[in-house]
């Protein structure tokens, strides 16, 4: 298990950036009981502290997506930091204004709507980030895995500190130092490289993002969540032994962090609604049975047990979101699961106090799990867009694809989300294949970064480079500029699906010509059979299935065998000799580190000279 997390920290740029955004959600942690302690004591009234910070909390909530949206359109390196320097501030007043009895509440109302109002979401934005770290599969869930236990040692570590400020010195004092973790955390995180991405379409800003399965699990998984404190507080005291809540929270905190720990390390299969469904279910049944324990040390052993299922569901929902959403929106979707949580965890605690005074305590017990039980049947009701998901669950190849994205901006964000897709290297069958002819003019069909259309102007070749992704041809210049190419390759942004590059070719090469889109591949394939010039060579190389590390990938495309593609280009007899028409293993480093075999297919076809 630890090999699995230390392969996520080893990606470059991602252990820094994730220490700033863990220093910068210590913030989060810190603040809310400091704030606590110091309103208390500023004001003088519990009733004025708990309505600011209820205050607070909401709008926090409320406005997250709005903020979410800004980072969407601006990035986070233009969104970020207006907002951490005025929250700073905010602080900052907060601090100053609570070091002292008789702080004007009509003030501390307007710092409260103004600290939740630019409150910067440092964990929404790093789960987005992780995206852009970490290539789709078992690494990027091990990744959110760990960024969900992280949020757990925050909101651990966070009050531990705030406590021991507010013992040694004054609770203002917690609050002045959650005013530097965001600025520090914030500052770290922009400078990171993993920030610099480009700017998303503008018109990505308008699409409808809501993940309405991920926010039904995280306003159940919230519910459960806001109700075990009054829950736990309300059994210890009831057995007599009020001291022991500390060990039925740290129980659910313990359950949750092992359990998302496993869950990142042990899953091998992208998830689905099936499983958000399967996950929340048990929550809510072992917090249903919590309510039935005889002794306050059952009742922690089943608290553990019900917190196994918190991480998991949460990674599995965030995870979910980020998938589903449409390009250039992934912030709004990852925000508004983490509002559903809040709010779920703002009625659970206020539904739970209720039923307190009216119900047994078991059942207050089985209120509370109700949400969380009730999840797949909830899953089932969804219109079908919402509740299904392709088959296998969701993949790299099918992220972001809907209705209202075209092809062309799926490719751009794909690209734009990843500092380099692919390796930098020449696809090996290319080098192969292609290093014994002799130069002359090639179309590189589906070029992306262009290592290969680089590789074969180097070797004297006047190329023809083509691509639906603008960012990717971008990159690939960079590359050809690098490599002193430059004036060899000819950079052609086409939809080959509608229209095709002119002329013939002595070689035309098509590498791994696959979609998620719904491309006309063979009669792309056809098309550039037709390009090839006499004497000249196709070479189509694919994949003959999916990677063994997520056998799940590639719903719904076809890969095809090299006699069906042969088939498929439907050539005049006597025309052409097929050189080569087989299936090969090449080994490649899955996400995890692991060193694995695939299976690929190739086609090499010669166009006989007239």
């Amino acid at each position: 298990m630890t090999s699995s997390y230390a392969a996520v920290l080893r990606t470059p740029h991602a252990s820094r950036t994730f220490a700033f955004a863990f220093l910068g959600r210590l913030s989060y942690g810190t603040v809310y009981l400091s704030l606590t302690l110091a309103l208390t004591a500023s004001t003088g009234s519990y009733a004025q502290a708990g309505g600011l910070l209820a205050l607070f909390g909401l709008t926090v909530s409320v406005l997250s997506p709005g903020r979410a949206a800004l980072i969407d359109r601006h990035g986070p390196r233009r969104a970020l930091p207006p907002m951490a320097a005025a929250y700073t501030l905010v602080l900052a007043a907060f601090a100053v204004l609570t070091s002292r009895p008789g702080a004007p509440v009509p003030l501390l109302t307007v710092l409260a709507v103004a600290a939740g109002v630019t409150a910067p979401p440092i964990g929404v934005v790093m789960r987005t980030l992780w995206s852009a770290l970490l290539p789709d599969g078992p690494l990027l869930r091990r990744a959110y895995s760990l960024d969900t236990v992280s949020e757990e040692l925050v909101f651990v570590t966070g009050p531990l500190l705030a406590g021991l400020l507010a013992a040694v010195a004054a609770p203002s004092l917690g609050v002045a130092l959650g005013a530097v973790l965001i600025a520090a955390g914030t500052a770290g995180m922009i400078a990171s490289p993993a920030a610099a991405r480009p700017e998303t379409h503008h018109r990505a800003a308008r699409v409808r993002v809501f993940p309405l399965a991920p926010a039904v699990a995280a306003v159940a998984t919230g519910v459960v969540l806001g109700s075990t404190g009054l829950l736990a507080v309300a059994f210890t005291q009831r057995h007599h032994q009020p001291a022991a809540v500390a060990w039925v929270e740290a129980a659910i905190a313990a359950g949750s962090t092992l359990g998302g720990l496993a869950y990142g390390a042990l899953s091998r299969s992208a998830p689905g609604r099936a499983r958000l469904a399967a996950l929340t279910f048990p929550l809510g049944l072992g917090l249903a049975a919590a309510g039935l324990a005889p002794s306050v040390a059952v009742l922690a052993a089943a608290a553990f047990a019900a917190g196994l299922f918190i991480g998991p569901t949460l990674t599995t929902a965030y995870l979910l979101a980020d998938a589903d959403a449409p390009p250039g929106a992934r912030t709004r979707a990852v925000a508004w699961v983490n509002t559903a949580l809040n709010l779920g965890a703002a009625g659970g605690t206020a539904a739970t106090g209720a039923a307190l005074d009216a119900l047994p305590l078991p059942a207050c017990y089985a209120v509370a799990a109700a949400p969380a039980v009730l999840v797949p049947l909830v899953l089932l009701t969804l219109p079908k867009r919402q509740q299904g998901s392709p088959p296998g669950g969701v993949t790299a190849h099918d992220r972001g694809m809907d209705d209202t994205t075209t092809h062309q901006q799926y490719w751009d964000s794909r690209y734009a989300e990843h500092h380099h897709m692919w390796s930098g290297e020449p696809n090996a069958v290319l080098v192969q294949e292609a290093a014994g002819l002799e130069p002359g003019t090639a179309l590189d069909l589906g070029c992306g970064e262009g290592a290969d259309a680089v590789w074969l102007a180097r070797r004297g070749w006047r190329v023809t480079a083509v691509d639906i992704s603008g960012v990717a041809l971008e990159r690939a210049a960079g590359h050809a500029e690098e490599a002193g190419v430059a004036d060899r390759v000819d950079w052609q942004r086409r939809d080959l699906a509608a229209s095709f590059p002119e002329g013939s070719y002595d070689l035309v090469s098509a590498q791994f010509l696959h979609s998620p889109a719904d491309m006309p591949r063979e009669e792309v394939l056809r098309a550039a059979a037709a390009a090839v010039a006499p004497g000249g060579t196709l070479l189509v190389v694919g994949h003959a299935g999916p990677p063994p590390w997520d056998p799940d990938a590639h719903p719904g495309v076809h890969l095809p065998t090299p006699d069906e593609v042969r088939e498929s280009l439907a050539l005049p007899e006597g025309d052409w000799e097929v050189l080569r028409s087989d299936e090969h293993e090449r080994v490649q480093t899955a996400p995890d580190g692991r060193t694995m075999t695939r299976t690929d297919n190739a086609l090499k076809l010669r166009r006989r000279a007239r």
